[in-house]
This record gives C-alpha cells, sequence and structure tokens, in this order.
C-alpha cells in the first residue's frame, strides 16, 4: 500500500496494557471499517514490563492493518507519540488512550470534523465542554482533572476547555510540521502551545470519557501536577509578571494613602498595623512592582522570538 493511499493513522501508546491489546485493536478496527477509508493503526510500546508487546505482535500478525513500534526501557508518553507521529503515513492523524476511556467512535467523529471543514488544522476531544460529560470516573480524579485544565485555559490565547487530553486528531502535515521534545504527558500542551503560536485553528468537539475497564492507570498526579504548573507559568510570562507587577503597585499606593494618613492622624497608637508601613516599605512595594512590569515586557518580547523560531522550524521540517 502506497503511503499516500493511508486516509488514516491512530496512533496508541502502550505501556503494561497486556489486558487491553486484544479489545483495543477490535474495537478501532470495528469502527474504522465502519468509515470505510483506508487505515492504520500504530500501537506504540513505550518500554512494558509485562506481555503487552507479545499480545501486540501475536495481534498484529493477525491484522495487517497494525504495525507495532516497541523500544525499552519506559520513556514517558510523549516519547510514544513522537515516534508513532514520526510513523504514521496517513493523511490524517490521531492519537488515543490505549484504553479506550474515549470509545471508538471519537476517533470517527474528529475525522469527520477535520474532512467538514478544511481549514482546522486540528480537533480535540473534551469532556469538559459544553455536551461533553463523564460516566463513572472516580470523583478524586475527575477533580483534580478538571480544575486543572481550567487552571491551564488560562495560559492559552483561545478557549481550550481540555488542554490535557490525548484523544486528538490532525492534518499530517501539520503535526509533523512541529519540532516537539517533550518526553511525557506535558507533550500534550507542547502540541498545542505550538499550534497556537503558528496559527493554527484548533476545534474541540464534546466527548464522554468513560471509567477504565481493565487495567491499572498510570496517571502520576505529582510529576504530572509540577510539569504543568512549570508549563503555566512559562507559557504566558507577560501575564503572570503584569499580575504581580500592579498588585505590587497597587500595594504600594495604598501603603502610601495609609502613611500619608498615620502621619497626619498619628494612627500607629491606635493601630498596630501601622508601625510596619514605612516611606522604605511603600518605595521597596514600588519598585518591585515596576520590576515586575518590565518583566511582563520582555516576556512579551520572548513570546514574539519563540513564535517566529516556531515557524521558522516548521518550515525546514517541510523541506
Amino acid at each position: 500500500m502506497a503511503k499516500n493511499d493511508i486516509e488514516l493513522s491512530i496512533i496508541a501508546p502502550m505501556y503494561n496494557e497486556e489486558a487491553n491489546v486484544q479489545t483495543t485493536l477490535n474495537q478501532i478496527a470495528g469502527e474504522m471499517d465502519k468509515v470505510g477509508v483506508e487505515y492504520e493503526i500504530i500501537f506504540v510500546n513505550d518500554g512494558s514490563t509485562d506481555r503487552t508487546l507479545e499480545a501486540a505482535i501475536q495481534s498484529a500478525e493477525k491484522c495487517a492493518k497494525l504495525q507495532v513500534l516497541s523500544y525499552f526501557p519506559n520513556q514517558g508518553r510523549g516519547n510514544a507519540l513522537r515516534e508513532g507521529i514520526s510513523a504514521a503515513k496517513g493523511k490524517y492523524i490521531f492519537t488515543i488512550d490505549f484504553d479506550l476511556t474515549y470509545d471508538a467512535s471519537h476517533i470517527t467523529r474528529m475525522y469527520n470534523t477535520l474532512k467538514e471543514n478544511s481549514l482546522i488544522d486540528a480537533v480535540f476531544v473534551s469532556c469538559y465542554m459544553p455536551g461533553g460529560k463523564m460516566v463513572g470516573v472516580p470523583l478524586a480524579r475527575l477533580i483534580v482533572s478538571k480544575w486543572g485544565n481550567k487552571a491551564l485555559s488560562y495560559a492559552f490565547s483561545q478557549k481550550i476547555y481540555t488542554s490535557t487530553c490525548v484523544v486528538r486528531g490532525y492534518k499530517s502535515e501539520v503535526i509533523k510540521s512541529l519540532n516537539l521534545d517533550s518526553d511525557d504527558k506535558e507533550i500534550h500542551l507542547e502540541i498545542l502551545s505550538k499550534l497556537l503560536a503558528l496559527g493554527k485553528r484548533i476545534k474541540e468537539i464534546p466527548g464522554t470519557l468513560l471509567k477504565r475497564k481493565a487495567g491499572k492507570s498510570h496517571f502520576r498526579l505529582k510529576l504530572t501536577s509540577i510539569s504543568h504548573v512549570v508549563f503555566l507559568l512559562m507559557e504566558r510570562p507577560s501575564y503572570h509578571f503584569s499580575i504581580i507587577g500592579f498588585t505590587f503597585i497597587g500595594l504600594s499606593l495604598i501603603s502610601g494613602v495609609l502613611l500619608f494618613l498615620n502621619r497626619v492622624y498619628s494612627l500607629n497608637e491606635t493601630y498596630v498595623i501601622f508601625d510596619f508601613i514605612s516611606p522604605a516599605f511603600v518605595i521597596l512595594l514600588f519598585i518591585t512592582g515596576m520590576f515586575s512590569l518590565f518583566f511582563s515586557l520582555i516576556g512579551l518580547l520572548f513570546i514574539d522570538l519563540r513564535k517566529e523560531i516556531l515557524k521558522i522550524q516548521a518550515g525546514l521540517k517541510k523541506q
């Protein structure tokens, strides 16, 4: 089969997913057969320590549509997705959770969205947007994920309900033009950030998140949270520094007014707080605020420079 004959590439990274291999393959293949276009399925074994690789190889021997990529040791979802994207030959590339907590029908819906509107470069599935829903998901996991995505939404210029979900579809030339380097789950944020920086059009569609039926979740709250907080701070430095700057300048103005009132009415004799407000304190707050605003301007220059670098990198990858 020639490269240009493949319409869809479905990439599913797997780590210790022995219990899900055959079920996942059957559900994806069954859904794609209904669509009626040429497709390929790429399972990327991310250093599994159980019999995931053996099960996948056995499935590939029976299914010509399935390609199995593998390496050892485990290197993270980001590396697995980069390997899969590099190997994909389809005109459209889709990435999914291996356990199909978003079932295979979402692939069809993403494909139809991209086909119906040629201006869209990427489509994301979200259970948090209007029309989306969650079924049987543990409450603790739901709260962390929902509020984490809500916090991350402030990092982007476009309203994005779910920025951390792997269930996405891309035009092949768009996703392959990105110079990706994340090794773990922060790759979802990296892709989103770079798509927006390059002016690509993203559309979210509602989806249904289900409880995992087999195997164990590999979600690591501490590591994921740290990487996402760092990303949030780095994505829009000018936004965060400007908030800090105006806050400190506002505090300096309030402190200055209080200092003036204390000098006129000797309020420190009645209120202890006035003993801590001095001209040096007011000046320190003001200088801190001004420095923060200065850094926010540097942040704006950094973002503009980053956009130009990304455009150059994308142009070089297309050549």
